[in-house]
């Protein structure tokens, strides 16, 4: 689901299927069980032991993490913040953006220089986060008017390659100005990460990015005007309006 957790198929696969598992095992090996007493008192035994419990409290950990993240998904969701005002001290930067050419969900390639003109929303996402990246990209729907482009740079290459695009576009509705972003090269979608300064951590065991919910916002110049944590919508609206760009045209 959203929140990062199975639904209810999932759960019942996953209860389900380790107890019939279980239930077999009594069933056709129970009379075997008794070697695993035996099998303690050794030391090799032992140690085979202490391996299985060490591999329960890791995967333990890993589940402790997951509901961990469930629940910070879970506890975001657009409210009375949503609306609330771009504090009128935020700063507000004037520093070239790092420009860049990746493919688009169209096979297309695009780059940041080539949309000089108009302002120009640049984050960081990937298709299978389940948390936040579906957020962010639900709330640059909300926020940015037609006429800003909206340049979503995948953060797993590996797995989120051009071919894959359309589909991800269409799962996401993107509108006609919003652009997934990749390459045939993993090392050219991580050089744009590292120029813009986003860090992320993936597990190579499970594909799972940890990454922070930034929003750049670029202005008609190609400078980076504001860079955001997560903003809610509002935000958003005002710092394209502060540009001369969307107040009487955004929803």
């Amino acid at each position: 689901m959203e929140r990062g957790l199975p639904d209810a198929a999932g759960w019942m696969m996953l209860t389900l299927a380790p107890a019939s598992l279980l239930a077999a095992i009594l069933v056709i090996w129970g009379g075997e069980l008794g070697s695993v007493a035996r099998a303690a008192r050794s030391r090799a035994g032992r140690a085979i032991l202490a391996a299985f419990a060490l591999a329960v409290l890791v995967e333990g950990g890993w589940v402790v993490d997951k509901l961990q993240a469930a629940r910070t998904a879970e506890a975001w969701t657009p409210g009375p913040l949503d609306e609330a005002p771009l504090p009128a001290a935020y700063p507000r930067e004037a520093r070239p953006a790092p420009d860049f050419t990746l493919l688009d969900q169209h096979g297309a390639a695009l780059s940041l220089a080539g949309l000089r003109g108009r302002p120009v929303l640049v984050t960081f996402v990937f298709a299978h986060c389940q948390t936040m990246c579906p957020f962010i990209v639900a709330s640059l729907k909300r926020a940015v008017p037609g006429g800003t482009a909206v340049l979503l740079v995948t953060l797993d290459p590996w797995r989120d390659t051009p071919a894959t695009l359309p589909g991800l576009a269409a799962r996401w509705a993107l509108p006609p100005d919003f652009h997934v972003l990749s390459s045939r090269a993993t090392r050219d979608v991580q050089r744009v990460a590292e120029a813009w300064g986003v860090t992320s951590a993936r597990d190579d065991k499970t594909g799972d990015i940890v990454h922070p919910g930034l929003v750049f916002v670029v202005d008609a110049d190609g400078r980076l005007a504001y860079t955001f944590s997560n903003p809610p919508a509002a935000w958003i609206r005002e710092a394209l309006a502060r540009l001369g760009h969307g107040r009487d045209r955004a929803g």
